[in-house]
């Protein structure tokens, strides 16, 4: 429980110090740099936290990569990976196809026409595999460890999992203005933390919830997160290739089953990773017996 704590604070630690510097250093231009000062604070607290990673594995006793889930040579590490995407694509196409039968989604088979298809799905694989490296790495591979208590195990995968799933409504407000006092961006990050309860949507987060409690499972169970990174990268890249290419039908009756979010996540993807997950649980105890 003291690791989920550390790094809950830990990121919002950066998240402040962020907001400070970048404010100061945007103080110091004429005009506001092309990239907005909101998405240079976020950026900014994701790098300073990886700058910083290794003292505070230290402090925890933590700097061990088997302890964080690093347990396999590279060469297993990569295929782990790989293997786990494409299990995720594959799975994931039962719930495409269910958006497309109920008429939720209506997909644009055009893309696959497109001249840049090749580097646009590139693009999204390498976005994804960045995004599920630095996610897994510190809910899952910093957050988790294996405790021979299991109710203890299991609370831990739920809490670092809700921690997971709230940290995506936290959105920091587009700053515009090109009078910059120095505390602007730590104004805007509070303003993104007193306006959660404004800005979180219900079923996306239990969506992301149930997906992080498959991911910790399946962290626990194998001692590594390498399937996991695959996993979520693959979850990742299909939710945002289907969305670039296909479009929200308005007229459905059965669009309350995606939610406002990302039109993605909702009740009918949190049905199918609870089943996903039941079916992984029953394959474990049959392994097991």
């Amino acid at each position: 429980m003291k690791n989920i704590l550390f790094f809950t604070l830990y990121i919002i630690f950066f998240a402040v110090l962020s907001s400070l510097v970048f404010t100061l250093l945007y103080m110091q231009f004429d005009e506001q740099p092309m990239l907005a000062l909101n998405k240079t604070i976020k950026y900014g607290a994701m790098l300073l936290c990886m700058i910083f990673i290794v003292p505070a594995m230290k402090i925890l006793n933590l700097y061990d990569r088997q302890l964080v889930g690093y347990v396999e040579r590279k060469t297993e590490f990569i295929k782990n990976v790989l293997k786990g995407f494409i299990l995720s694509c594959l799975l994931s196409l039962p719930l495409l196809i269910l958006f497309s039968y109920l008429n939720i989604r209506e997909i644009d088979f055009n893309f696959f026409l497109d001249q840049s298809f090749i580097n646009i799905i590139l693009l999204t694989v390498f976005i994804s595999l960045l995004i599920s490296f630095i996610e897994e790495s510190f809910f899952r591979g910093l957050m988790i460890q294996r405790n021979n208590n299991l109710i203890l195990t299991f609370n831990i995968i739920v809490l670092s999992s809700l921690i997971y799933s709230l940290f995506h409504f936290i959105k920091i407000p587009l700053i515009v203005d090109d009078s910059l006092f120095w505390n602007t961006g730590l104004n805007e990050l509070i303003k993104g933390f007193y306006n959660f309860f404004i800005t979180i949507n219900i079923d996306a987060a239990i969506t992301l919830l149930v997906f992080g409690i498959l991911l910790g499972v399946i962290r626990v169970k194998n001692k590594t997160i390498s399937y996991g990174i695959g996993i979520h990268a693959g979850f990742i890249f299909v939710i945002k290739i289907f969305k670039k290419n296909s479009s929200v039908n308005l007229d459905s009756s059965n669009n309350f089953l995606i939610s406002h979010y990302d039109q993605f996540t909702g009740h009918l993807a949190t049905i199918w990773i609870i089943i996903l997950i039941f079916i992984y649980l029953i394959y474990l105890n049959k392994k097991a017996q």
